[in-house]
């Protein structure tokens, strides 16, 4: 179990008393904290095709919080893109990041965007920044020693509780 399972707990209920809208803006927000909590950053970390991409993919599922696209973001062409990622980059943490991504584009095929589906975001988001962070043997114990995983946690524990969480 990593610390992560321990501190969501109850996170599912106050997701699912938000509005799909809201959950979204949360599971984007997490996922773009992922990405800024790289160490060393983002673009140092992955390679430059790995970084449009991700940014580009991040940026399209901001525009769709905004306004529908005429065409969905989910084609089969993006996915493919997405998941080739890893075939060409192997930084560690682009797995779970690729995984991130895929969850939320997939949960907008969803009507409502669920809670179910923000927790995956926001776990992949997690275990992208734990697993860049090379620590030895992972345990609740080491991730509460690393300054970076408390630090993303905290982060999506205000987002769920902060005034983002509240609008609902």
């Amino acid at each position: 179990m990593l610390l992560w399972d321990e501190e969501s707990e109850g996170w599912e209920t106050a997701l699912s008393g938000m509005s799909a809208l809201h959950r979204k803006r949360v599971a984007l927000s997490s996922m773009a904290m992922a990405v800024d909590a790289f160490r060393p950053p983002f673009e140092e970390m992955f390679g430059t095709a790995t970084v449009a991409c991700v940014r580009t993919a991040l940026n399209r599922c901001d525009a769709e919080i905004r306004q529908a696209p005429p065409e969905p973001i989910g084609t089969e062409g993006f996915f493919d893109e997405l998941h080739s990622l890893v075939d060409h980059d192997s930084a560690l943490g682009l797995a779970s990041l690729v995984m991130a991504i895929s969850t939320y584009v997939g949960g907008l095929e969803e009507e409502k965007f669920s809670a179910d589906c923000t927790l995956e975001v926001l776990s992949a988001s997690y275990e992208a920044v734990l697993n860049s962070e090379r620590i030895g043997r992972v345990t609740p114990e080491a991730e509460r020693t690393n300054e970076n995983c408390v630090q993303v946690i905290d982060a999506q524990r205000a987002l769920i509780s902060g005034p983002l969480g509240r609008l609902v």
